[in-house]
Order: C-alpha cells, then sequence, then structure tokens
C-alpha cells in the first residue's frame, strides 16, 4: 500500500512539474499581466486611502478650529452675565457680537478649507484609480498580443 501511495505521489508531483513548465508564452503574459494589474490597484488603493486619510486629517483640523472659534465666543458672552452696570452689559454684548461674528467666519473658513482638501483628495483618488485602469488595460493588450502571437507561431508549425 505504501508503495502505491508513493507511486501516486510520484506521478503528481511529475505531472505538475510538467504542467508548469510547459506554461506557454500566453499563460506567462497572462500571469505578468494579472501581477501588473494587481499592482496598479494596489497603488490606486493606497492612494486612495491616503487620500481619504487627509481628508478626515483636514476635517478633524477644522472641527478643531471651529471648537476653538465657538468657545471664544462663549467666554465674550459669558461677560454678559458678570456685567455689574447696564453700560458694562451693553459693552460686552456688543463684543460677545463681534466675537460670535468672528467665530462664524473661522468656523466657515475652516469648513472651506476641509472641503478643499476633501474634494482635492478625492480628485486624487480618481486620478490614481484612473492611472491604475489605464495600466490594467495595458497590461490586459500585451497578454492579448502575447496569446495571438504565440497563436501565429503554433499556426506555422
Amino acid at each position: 500500500m505504501k508503495k502505491i501511495v508513493a507511486a501516486l505521489a510520484s506521478a503528481m508531483l511529475v505531472t505538475t512539474v510538467f504542467a508548469q513548465t510547459g506554461a506557454t508564452d500566453a499563460q506567462k503574459a497572462q500571469v505578468k499581466a494579472n501581477n501588473e494589474k494587481a499592482d496598479a490597484q494596489a497603488t490606486a488603493n493606497k492612494k486612495k486611502a491616503d487620500a481619504q486619510q487627509d481628508a478626515a486629517k483636514a476635517q478633524a483640523s477644522a472641527n478643531e478650529d471651529k471648537a476653538s472659534a465657538q468657545a471664544d465666543a462663549n467666554k465674550e458672552a459669558a461677560k454678559v452675565a458678570q456685567a455689574t452696570t447696564p453700560e458694562k452689559a451693553s459693552d460686552a454684548r456688543a463684543d460677545a457680537a463681534k466675537a460670535q461674528t468672528k467665530a462664524n467666519e473661522k468656523k466657515h473658513s475652516a469648513q472651506t478649507k476641509a472641503d478643499k482638501k476633501k474634494r482635492d483628495a478625492s480628485k486624487g483618488a480618481s486620478v490614481a484609480q484612473a492611472k491604475a485602469d489605464k495600466e490594467k488595460v495595458e497590461a490586459q493588450g500585451d497578454a492579448n498580443k502575447a496569446a495571438a502571437d504565440a497563436k501565429v507561431d503554433a499556426a506555422k508549425k
């Protein structure tokens, strides 16, 4: 029984070796194309992930800027309650209104900046994917040409 199993294993090994060494140029070209396509997609995926990270960082930064600006405005607004005279209260209300306007401008500016970074990141990701798609098409074209050349060579023989 051990001899039969050993003989079968040996036969399977020999068959596998012949199958691997007998790969045609077209098959090799297809494997190469598949590898190139996978590499191109991996590069695009990395660029997309980097772009998403950049956009998330930009939004986080904008959120911090907005919170800081609002905190400043809130401090000014709190001074209204601490005012001891109507004149001081009026001045505090005016300062609070100015601070809130300034905070709103800062919040808008921070969000606009974050939105631009997000658009740029999205555009970069789209460009990376388009390049990957182009490279995949070119790699597949090379594989198809190799297959066609192999068919021509086979037909000549």
